[in-house]
């Protein structure tokens, strides 16, 4: 969210134009409180960690504030993060919003509103129902199937989502959601 990057973002709106933000593997810093991950689980599983980081950043430097029409697509981290991380930014806005006053509305609103989130790493719980209520809170609007392959533990969409979509939901997630934000035909 930093404002160095505010003339990319005001491009973008201006234009239309989605940004992807990919997590990836990290630099100089340790990736954990841990210090340095010894084995791959543990830096895919972090992965959502550095982008929770940025989605945080961006709602509190302002940036969807200041570009309302502004499309941010989480890309391979997972989405079942969203959903927490937006109860627990709203409660820490509702407390120490005079911190950052140009910050107009709860912050679940501008992740709901300018947020888009590709499946891939799906986290499919044991119980469906779990994932059934994150798929509601996200909205199935909102989401973008990928597979990640040719990688290794890529998702296989024969069996993606063990749970029950309706046909709308089902086309919006593997079809529909992305025509729209890329404006394909």
């Amino acid at each position: 969210g930093r404002r160095r990057y505010w003339p990319i973002y005001e491009a973008a709106e201006h234009y239309d134009m989605p940004i992807g933000m990919h997590s990836a593997a990290y630099g100089q810093h340790t990736n954990s409180g841990a210090g340095w991950l010894n084995f791959y689980i543990e830096e895919h599983y972090a992965f959502s960690h550095s982008l929770q980081s940025v989605v945080t950043s961006m709602v509190f430097e302002g940036v969807f504030e200041r570009f309302p029409k502004l499309k941010l697509i989480v890309v391979e981290g997972g989405f079942a993060w969203a959903a927490p991380l937006a109860w627990r930014l709203d409660k820490q806005w509702e407390r120490m919003r005079s911190e950052v006053p140009h910050v107009k509305r709860p912050p679940s609103e501008y992740i709901r509103e300018n947020v888009w989130f590709t499946t891939q790493p799906i986290e499919e719980p044991e119980n469906n129902r779990h994932l059934l209520d994150t798929l509601r809170w996200v909205g199935t609007d909102r989401l973008m199937f990928s597979t990640d392959y040719p990688h290794w533990d890529f998702d296989d969409p024969r069996f993606a989502f063990k749970v029950p979509l309706t046909p709308t939901e089902h086309a919006q997630i593997f079809r529909d959601n992305a025509k729209s934000v890329y404006r394909l035909p």
